[in-house]
């Protein structure tokens, strides 16, 4: 009977020897919004040329919206003679590639281009352009990568469990 005691002991000692030793293995490493801004701000502005037009986009601003992370900028389209402005709004997942130690964003959308000009038909242009453009600059677009002088940062890139928004900043869950 004692032996039975025992053996029961020892099997919820070590159960919660197992869960007290899993929480001390999760660690956060919190990103603020304004280190991804930064960085993305150094890829700006994105000058290029498609055919007859010319195409620019400026003042990146970075904002979280639920779980993803969203782009506003600022876009010039220099067609023919005429120069057009407008804003768009890109929208998209965080994905963490550990190979290069960097946070992309992936499987965006443009939620909104807005056009500063009343002509439907060179909206429509416009945002065929836009849309292009943008698709192509974003694929694979570097939002943050961890820094291998940090050494919290250096041993995060083989332990990452999870990523997620919390207020203003990305989380980045460590863990076995």
């Amino acid at each position: 009977m004692a032996d039975e005691q025992m053996k029961k002991l020892v099997v919820v000692f070590v159960c919660v020897i197992c869960v007290l030793s899993g929480c001390a293995l999760r660690k956060e490493i919190v990103i603020p919004r304004s280190k991804i801004q930064e960085t993305v701000s150094k890829k700006f502005p994105y000058d290029r040329d498609i055919g007859i037009a010319r195409f620019t986009v400026q003042s990146p601003e970075v904002y979280f919206k639920g779980k993803n992370i969203g782009l506003r900028a600022v876009y010039f389209v220099h067609l023919l003679d005429k120069e057009v402005r407008g804003s768009l709004d890109v929208n998209g997942h965080v994905v963490y590639k550990p190979e290069t130690g960097s946070f992309y964003l992936q499987d965006f959308t443009v939620e909104d281009v807005r056009l500063n000009e009343k002509d439907l038909l060179e909206k429509v242009k416009i945002q065929k352009i836009v849309d292009k453009v943008i698709s192509n600059y974003l694929d694979g677009f570097r939002i943050y990568r961890l820094d291998p002088r940090d050494q919290k940062q250096s041993l995060a890139r083989s332990y990452i469990r999870e990523i997620f928004v919390r207020n203003d900043d990305l989380v980045v869950v460590l863990g076995y």
